[in-house]
């Protein structure tokens, strides 16, 4: 299963949690999902030998808690064998940030494997998806993720990334048994100083304070 600067003063995100959602099929034939001042676009995948690996039920979500922007794969995404066997599965989407540029991505993803082995390696892109590279990560069975940063994008920051992820599944099972690997979420989020909606709020705060010393002068005089 799927376990895997300042922006601008006239950017005002809302205090209420975000969410965008769509089904990896439809966003491959060029849907996009946005959220804050980002918008994920070319969407793609390519399955080598996935025992069960269905795009129709991938679901792929971006969302907004405590500030940060987040990118996630759930569905289902798994691979078993009674043999040695290898199997592949490249992730490709864009993401375009309309406000303060991006510095640092994370990644982490969440599964079991017996008798298997996997890799999650990211890399990150500009100019187009295989462009010059300016940010990767790898993750395997003994590093679900890893404290911030994940990826440090250098040269920083930077407006639109091509991000490939590239997950990798192995099996090795023992002389006449099997082996399976799991992956239930992949979870990716993007970071900017200040982060949207930390500005966001403070902005909003900000002028509350300051209508509230407004109401308060009036009143006094």
């Amino acid at each position: 299963m799927l376990v895997f600067g300042f922006t601008s003063a006239m950017w005002v995100t809302p205090l209420f949690a975000q969410i965008s959602t769509g089904t990896l099929a439809n966003l491959a034939n060029g849907g996009r999902l946005s959220i804050d001042d980002k918008i994920f676009s070319g969407f793609s995948y390519q399955a080598s030998s996935l025992t069960s690996f269905d795009p129709t039920a991938i679901t792929v979500t971006a969302s907004e808690s405590g500030g940060i922007d987040y990118l996630t794969w759930t569905g289902n995404i798994s691979f078993t064998s009674s043999s040695v066997a290898v199997a592949d599965l490249v992730l490709n989407y864009i993401v375009t940030s309309t406000g303060q540029p991006i510095d640092m991505i994370d990644q982490s993803y969440a599964g079991v494997a017996a008798n298997g082995m996997l890799a999650i390696d990211e890399t990150a892109a500009t100019g187009a998806f295989g462009g010059t590279v300016v940010g990767y990560s790898h993750l395997d069975l003994t590093d679900l993720n890893e404290p911030p940063v994940e990826i440090n994008i250098s040269p920083s920051p930077q407006s639109v990334l091509y991000v490939t992820k590239d997950i990798s599944l192995a099996v090795i099972p023992p002389s006449g048994g099997s082996g399976y690997i799991t992956i239930d979420q992949v979870e990716q989020s993007f970071h900017q100083v200040p982060e949207p909606t930390t500005t966001g709020c403070f902005l909003l705060g900000l002028g509350a304070l300051v209508c509230c010393q407004r109401f308060t002068q009036k009143r006094r005089s």
